[in-house]
């Protein structure tokens, strides 16, 4: 009987070149899509300020963020929606909120008061350090003490941040809203997990969700704002906001896990923050304070550091 090992020694050599090729090319492949997935989750803070700055109500560019999302996973909402009705409300409400409408209207609440740098380290920074608060807290789940190191120079960060950013009472406001959005991001996490649900069913119930509720609101309340932006500016928010972060993101993040693992992939998201700041200093003139890269690098080594010992 030939062992796994005897069948590769083998492989003609040409064989086994040809999969070493292919293993590489997967590689190659799964790390460009990875940078594509950075570069939309940076440039989803960027639009976010982008609106801001001009004026352009949060409401109305949901509707660029959720209106084509929305109508492409119709299809999968009605074709699972026995399945999805079975999920219990405080998850499906969880996962509606804590990624859908309400968490994107707070997060560009927030970019009206802080700049892109901050924002786009609080936000996705202490994501796990309230993922693990929610699930100790509501889960019952036991403290990883490895992870505490990492949790500790998240909170380190964070805590630097907030004590030597000594500016105007808005940039304290924008923290809260940002901390606020990581919060409601964590929960939807934790809700995701717990539903039991597939990354597509779980945008769909976001994205038609999100869509149905700015419906109602819009038909009150036309988005003037969005028409009369220039033609430049709207395809910016429909290129970034519309197909980057409803639809491409989520093909590309997981092509990049099932070519580099989950663990490679989720620590590479740390570079966002990096990306956005980077980003913003030749669109918008945003130069972050030395307290901002302090706390940016506490946080990016704690996320980095968690998902490590995650894997």
């Amino acid at each position: 009987m030939t062992t796994p090992v005897d069948a590769r020694l083998t492989l003609p050599a040409g064989g086994l070149v040809d999969t070493l090729d292919a293993q590489r090319r997967g590689v190659m492949l799964g790390v460009a899509a990875l940078v594509v997935t950075v570069l939309i989750w940076a440039g989803f803070f960027l639009s976010l300020r982008a609106g801001a700055r001009a004026n352009l109500a949060p409401d109305e560019l949901a509707l660029v963020r959720f209106g084509p999302a929305g109508l492409v996973f119709l299809p999968v909402l009605l074709r699972q929606w026995r399945r999805i009705a079975a999920v219990p409300l405080r998850h499906l409400l969880g996962i509606l909120a804590g990624s859908g409408l309400p968490y994107f209207l707070v997060a560009g609440l927030g970019m009206r008061h802080a700049p892109v740098s901050d924002g786009a380290t609080l936000i996705p920074g202490t994501l796990p350090l309230f993922v693990a608060a929610i699930s100790v807290l509501l889960y019952g789940q036991a403290w990883a003490s490895v992870k505490l190191r990492a949790l500790g120079l998240i909170a380190a960060g964070v805590v630097l941040m907030l004590l030597l950013n000594h500016g105007s009472g808005d940039i304290w406001q924008g923290y809260g809203l940002f901390l606020l959005g990581s919060l409601m991001w964590a929960n939807f996490t934790v809700s995701l997990k717990q539903s039991g649900l597939s990354p597509w069913e779980g945008a769909a119930v976001i994205s038609c969700g999100s869509l149905a509720l700015l419906a109602v609101w819009l038909l009150l309340h036309p988005p003037v704002g969005l028409l009369a932006l220039p033609v430049a500016s709207l395809g910016f928010h429909v290129a970034v906001q519309g197909l980057g972060v409803g639809l491409l993101s989520t093909l590309c993040y997981a092509f990049a896990i099932a070519r580099l693992g989950a663990g490679r992939a989720a620590a590479a998201g740390a570079l966002t923050p990096v990306v956005a700041s980077v980003l913003a200093l030749p669109l918008f003139g945003e130069v972050p304070t030395l307290a901002s890269l302090l706390g940016m690098g506490l946080i990016v080594a704690g996320v980095v550091l968690t998902h490590r010992l995650s894997r």
